[in-house]
């Protein structure tokens, strides 16, 4: 693919789910099925998430999906996050830490040890993982915008099963766990 000019682009701006033409699309979702990935997902319409800005929203969601990782993967040292870059990330990551653990310690009930955080935000053209968790959310939003569909004749049905077995956790806070590594809905 080098030399195509859709791949330099895709190189410099990253995998965009949304508009990358077929010929960077199709090797990208290949390489996905060839790569071993978990997803753990939070997803909200926005009801039952508290916070009167978007910012504090996504603050919150962040805190939820970090502390949860802590506890799961609390006999490790530390667990690293790379965040895409973006303004309203940057207020918002120097909270993390503190906030994450506390939570964590909150859900568990008492003060225990758990892995140091580390966070740092990436360019999405410097991390391909980045690429990875973009295509993941944009099938998933069309998935569950299109009601949740499992009609196998719909491209959203299609698009959510293509992604399913890399799911650990896709977790509504309106509507609970809504697919799982033991409780897949394929």
């Amino acid at each position: 693919m080098t030399g195509l000019g859709s791949f330099e682009e895709f190189r410099k701006d990253g995998f965009h789910s949304s508009n990358d033409p077929v010929e960077i699309s199709v090797p990208f979702l290949e390489l996905m099925r060839s790569t071993f990935f978990r997803t753990y997902m939070v997803v909200t319409n926005r009801t039952r998430v508290p916070g009167d800005t978007e910012s504090e929203r996504i603050e919150f969601m962040y805190v939820k999906l970090l502390s949860d990782l802590l506890i799961r993967h609390r006999n490790e040292s530390e667990v690293l996050c790379h965040i895409e870059q973006s303004e309203e990330m940057a207020s918002i990551i120097g909270r993390l830490p503190n906030g994450v653990t506390r939570q964590a310690h909150k859900t568990i009930g008492k003060t225990a040890p758990l892995p140091k955080l580390k966070l740092s935000m990436v360019a999405k053209r410097d991390y391909m993982s980045t690429a990875i968790i973009d295509y993941v959310m944009a099938a998933v939003s069309r998935w569950l915008q299109a009601d949740r569909t499992l009609d196998p004749r719909s491209r959203h049905s299609r698009g959510f099963r293509e992604i399913e077995p890399s799911i650990s956790m896709l977790y509504s806070f309106e509507h609970g766990r809504i697919s799982s590594r033991k409780d897949p809905l394929h």
